[in-house]
């Protein structure tokens, strides 16, 4: 498989479909030319949050209800010109395009309503990817490409066995993961999604909830609209319940409730925020399974950055045999309908706001050069005798801690506060 991302403004510059750029259009067809040549899957995905700035400009964005025809009209083209797609992905983690760009405003567009236009984009979000899945089936019954939604799912688990960090780590993963699985798999929002935010809402003084209600009409629309379950998954952290704060204060951690952490014997990747932990995949195969169903998963995206200054990359190879190990250990030993694995990625990438410091490509690439010349790494080996050999060497699996956990002087374990809470609280104080 080769997964992409259509540009938006690359194929309609002004957003709408009356004004079309025809080398965008050929760009794209040449790239799914070559990824066929090679016998790959053209994996496409319509919207990787490049909004086309005339929209914005317009108001129309992910908390005007127009985005949804705009939206489609973007996808019927698609689904036109290039029907050698043999996988659609609708929108690629809509979490964190709502989260980033509409609470904390550190992603486009930039908006800081923090527990307020976040819920009104997943909203939004959802309503558009079923609506492009119902247009696909009903104008293009004679396509065969399966589509879905690509969901981000961190796997989140509790410091301790007390009953409120145990349900701490699960309103995580809802708050997460479940505020997209279950409008689309099994219908509605979580119900402990709706119920925290309905909570912290009246006690705040509005006057409903700040989480949209979906219609019945709404509910039934949305829920089936994805072929499998796409799945990005990274790191892993741990929960511990939070104390309610003061009804002033509304933001999404209120509404959760939840404060992560991480087992300081834990590797953290050069970015500062993801760990190494990889029976956490498993774990989070397997809680995907029980919650939405025996279906299809393909992991859309896994992968790990480092500095960037050695292509001597072993931590790569060795992130990627642990984890995949652990996949196959969930396919075989647990039964998990997995089917596939998109690395990422094939190379050194502009990683939203951290720019090109994150390094997660299988290949460098030199952005000084004005050529931007690609130089292999070590994992390029590794992949390439790892397709060959489609074997891999797995050590015996283990669903414990990833190292031993840390004690202080009175015998209580030691975490760490993450980085996202760190970073997150300072930017809802600012």
């Amino acid at each position: 498989m080769y997964r992409f991302s259509f540009s938006w403004s690359r194929i309609f510059p002004t957003g709408y479909n009356t004004t079309i750029n025809h080398k965008g259009v050929k760009y794209y067809k040449n790239l799914i030319k070559e990824i066929l040549k090679y016998d790959m899957i053209p994996v496409g995905t319509i919207y990787h949050w490049d909004l086309p700035q005339n929209l914005m400009d317009d108001g129309i964005h992910w908390t005007n209800p127009a985005i949804i025809e705009v939206m489609l009209d973007f996808s019927r083209f698609l689904f036109k010109t290039y029907p050698e797609v043999g996988m659609w992905i609708t929108i690629n983690e809509p979490y964190w395009l709502c989260r980033l760009g509409y609470s904390l405003g550190i992603s486009a567009p930039g908006i800081v309503s923090n527990g307020r236009d976040e819920y009104k984009c997943s909203y939004l979000a959802l309503k558009t990817h079923a609506a492009i899945y119902r247009m696909y089936k009903k104008e293009f019954p004679h396509y065969k490409a399966k589509m879905a939604p690509s969901i981000n799912c961190l796997w989140t688990e509790p410091v301790d066995n007390l009953r409120e960090n145990i349900d701490a780590a699960e309103r995580q993963m809802q708050f997460e993961c479940g505020l997209y699985f279950n409008p689309v798999y099994k219908g509605d929002w979580p119900d402990v999604v709706k119920q925290r935010i309905y909570f912290r809402s009246m006690a705040e003084g509005f006057k409903t909830s700040r989480l949209p209600s979906f219609t019945p009409e709404e509910i039934k629309f949305i829920n089936g609209t994805a072929d499998f379950i796409a799945l990005n998954h990274y790191f892993t952290y741990l929960a511990s319940d939070m104390l309610e704060v003061p009804i002033n204060e509304t933001s999404y951690n209120n509404d959760k409730g939840v404060i992560t952490l991480i087992n300081p014997s834990w590797t953290v990747q050069d970015n500062g925020r993801n760990t190494i932990v990889p029976y956490g995949v498993r774990k989070l195969l397997n809680w995907v399974k029980q919650r939405y169903g025996d279906h299809e998963i393909i992991l859309t995206e896994n992968g790990m950055t480092e500095n960037g200054t050695s292509l001597e990359d072993d931590i790569r190879i060795s992130y990627f045999t642990d984890y995949f190990c652990n996949i196959l250990y969930a396919k075989y030993e647990d039964k998990v309908n997995v089917t596939g694995i998109i690395a990422w990625s094939l190379m050194d990438n502009f990683e939203w706001f951290s720019g090109y410091t994150s390094h997660f490509g299988l290949y460098y690439v030199n952005s000084k050069d004005p050529k931007k010349t690609r130089v292999p790494k070590k994992s390029v080996k590794f992949f390439q005798q790892l397709t060959k050999t489609r074997k891999l060497k797995c050590d015996k699996p283990s669903r414990d801690w990833a190292g031993p956990v840390q004690f202080n002087k009175k015998g209580k374990p030691i975490f760490r506060e993450t980085h996202h809470d760190r970073l997150f609280r300072a930017v809802e104080k600012c």
